[in-house]
């Protein structure tokens, strides 16, 4: 892909950036595959979901134990988007891990400094439209557009069933190449 993208996903304590935790972030450049990593200590106040925690792995214990604050995440990993250029933000649904990012960005004073984006459920879904990728269908005949299945109609697959941010922009990122192929 000659557009160079960042390529974000998270890992959450729910789907409500307004309630529910900010577990991990991650990001890869696309033109090194160079990433930023970080697991956030949970604050008291915020939900965490014990579904949420059976799909990524992590237990309450290991965030205490080996998560950063939040604002000191934050302040990293905009130091580390404000040392690249990027034209365009990506992921698979990238507007919920951009929610959270942004809310997580916002609750310690720091802009988010990304606009444009590009998800790669949409890509999936016009490739498959077009009839160049055969994506797994639903009961209501329409595409499953989950990272999974998308991967595995790329022929590209995660290496463990629980889920983990950097794996994901990794993978997100080389669906993304393939996509951009057919």
């Amino acid at each position: 892909m000659k557009t160079p993208l960042l390529v974000i996903d998270t890992e959450t304590g729910g789907i409500d950036p307004c309630r529910h935790a900010l577990l991990s972030v991650a990001a890869v450049d696309s033109r090194d595959s160079e990433a930023f990593t970080a697991i956030i200590r949970p604050h008291e106040d915020w939900i965490i979901e014990p579904e949420a925690l059976a799909k990524n792995g992590f237990t309450l214990d290991f965030l205490k134990k080996n998560g950063r604050p939040e604002r000191e995440a934050m302040q990293d990993f905009a130091l580390w988007l404000n040392a690249r250029r990027f034209s365009l933000l990506a992921g698979c649904n990238v507007t919920f891990d951009r929610d959270f990012l942004t809310r997580a960005f916002a609750r310690h004073g720091i802009s988010w400094p990304l606009g444009k984006s590009i998800d790669l459920q949409a890509a999936a879904w016009l490739a498959w439209e077009r009839g160049l990728l055969e994506l797994p269908t639903g009961r209501d005949g329409l595409p499953r557009l989950n990272l999974e299945a998308i991967a595995g109609a790329l022929e590209l697959y995660r290496r463990s069933e629980i889920h983990c941010a950097l794996e994901d922009s990794l993978l997100t990122l080389a669906c993304l190449n393939r996509i951009a192929e057919l």
